[in-house]
């Protein structure tokens, strides 16, 4: 089996292990290149936005020029849709924003979503992008968002318990509110899945499968 090339641009370490865990089991026929640039989420908590436009061009030209791909996935949540945008304009190449699909499906599930982080840059362009779905749905959606920036912390300092602990008490948080879904606004927090098995009464989404969906039909159109 030929393999498509596609690249995984990353601003943090913690998104790594739960995206390849995923997409080598359930993607065997991608080849997937990860490119990391974690001092983006510096230039990000400073709003440094141009410097990270530009760190972000550096790391889908290696991409494209050195690795071949034929698509690019940028994996962070504090990237907004409308530079992901202007990177498509730069490059002969499509790049994809991984929680843009998740957004989509979220705003079908009813008109008041929740939104979970633990990087707290995260909540802006995750909920401005929820708005940007509902808008393309033609329907109106109230956002209630929660975060806590201690399980971000704990998972980079390598204590994953503590990290799931927080996270699920945040998420029953959350669903106490009244919300139709839940949005896991990074995809670091994918890990956390598993252990909401029949404990969430809503919907809890997480960006990967509706990611990988994305790929194979932006590669299908380009075959």
């Amino acid at each position: 089996m030929i393999k498509r090339k596609v690249a995984f641009v990353h601003t943090s370490p913690a998104a790594i292990n739960p995206l390849m865990q995923f997409y080598n089991e359930s993607a065997p026929e991608l080849e997937i290149t990860n490119l990391l640039d974690d001092g983006i989420l510096r230039l990000l908590s400073a709003n440094n936005l141009s410097v990270v436009q530009e760190r972000l061009a550096n790391m889908l030209e290696a991409a494209a020029e050195i690795y071949a791909v034929e698509l690019a996935m940028i994996t962070c949540s504090s990237v907004s849709n409308e530079m992901v945008v202007r990177l498509n304009d730069e490059f002969d190449l499509p790049i994809l924003k991984i929680d843009y699909p998740m957004a989509r499906q979220a705003v079908r599930a009813g008109d008041r979503i929740g939104v979970a982080a633990t990087f707290p840059p995260t909540l802006g362009p995750t909920s401005k992008l929820l708005t940007e779905a509902a808008a393309e749905a033609g329907a109106k959606i109230e956002i209630v968002s929660g975060v806590t920036s201690a399980a971000y912390d704990a998972l980079l300092a390598g204590d994953a318990a503590k990290h799931d602990e927080l996270l699920i008490a945040l998420i029953e948080q959350i669903e106490k509110q009244r919300v139709a879904a839940i949005v896991l606004a990074q995809v670091s927090m994918a890990r956390i899945l598993p252990h909401l098995n029949g404990r969430s009464r809503v919907p809890v989404l997480s960006s990967l499968p509706t990611s990988l969906e994305a790929i194979r039909e932006t590669l299908e159109q380009t075959h």
